[in-house]
């Protein structure tokens, strides 16, 4: 079944699909956050981002994931962990500081309420984005130096489903939640974007080249499907 794979703003990679049996677009996203859309044999390509493009709300409200009650002492990314503290003050307050993400609360304040919660995500977003910015460049430029990939450019962002992307101009997304993963999967998601500065589809060819690079890739890709991009309990 031909197909293209398309790196969009705020939603990431998707995969358009021609199907000689479609008689009309048909939009869908898999369980491992996967974008797809299958258009008639006859429709373009272009037509197909279009149709993304209107809908593109639907997409974000239907893969936007449920984030689990944060607590106290829980671990977050690779050196982070979140207190929480009760305090004489008139509403939540947040620091990172030491690896530690502090949250202050009034007094009487529980930790399961709905602002500190709220305060939580927010500050525990940030100690993940510090994260992936002094960790992952690095190791993606390791990487592609020792498997003789090129790319253009790294940056780091908060997305909603889906671990990275890599646009035609070889410019790499990575999720900031990879921290939330164990290194071997954080390294699969590398390899893979950086197969797709050689190939930008997930053709035969593509899974060839990244079978190259890694030893049981399905059984990885496996792996991957018992993570999601959320704020979770890590240990």
């Amino acid at each position: 079944m031909p197909n293209k794979t398309f790196s969009l703003s705020d939603i990431g990679e998707i995969s358009i699909y021609k199907n000689k049996k479609s008689r009309s677009l048909k939009l869908s996203i898999k369980s491992d956050g996967q974008v797809r859309l299958t258009i008639p044999f006859w429709v373009t390509y272009s037509t197909g981002l279009q149709f993304i493009e209107k809908n593109k709300q639907w997409i974000l409200d239907h893969e936007r994931p449920k984030v689990s009650v944060l607590c106290d002492q829980q671990k977050i990314g690779k050196n982070h962990r979140i207190l929480f503290y009760n305090r004489d003050i008139d509403k939540v307050r947040s620091s990172i500081k030491d690896n530690y993400i502090n949250i202050y609360m009034p007094l009487g304040m529980n930790n399961n309420s709905e602002e500190a919660q709220e305060a939580a995500i927010k500050a525990s977003k940030r100690a993940l984005k510090n994260e992936s910015i002094e960790l992952i460049p690095t190791r993606v430029q390791d990487i592609a130096a020792q498997r003789g990939f090129d790319y253009s450019s790294v940056s780091l962002r908060s997305l909603k489903g889906r671990w990275g992307s890599c646009s035609s101009r070889k410019e790499l997304t990575f999720n900031i939640f990879l921290m939330q993963l164990p290194w071997h999967l954080i390294d699969y998601v590398i390899i893979h974007e950086l197969v797709h500065t050689k190939h930008m589809n997930h053709s035969s060819d593509f899974w060839d080249e990244f079978s190259l690079h890694l030893e049981n890739p399905k059984v990885l890709r496996r792996e991957m499907k018992g993570y999601s991009p959320v704020i979770s309990i890590t240990d």
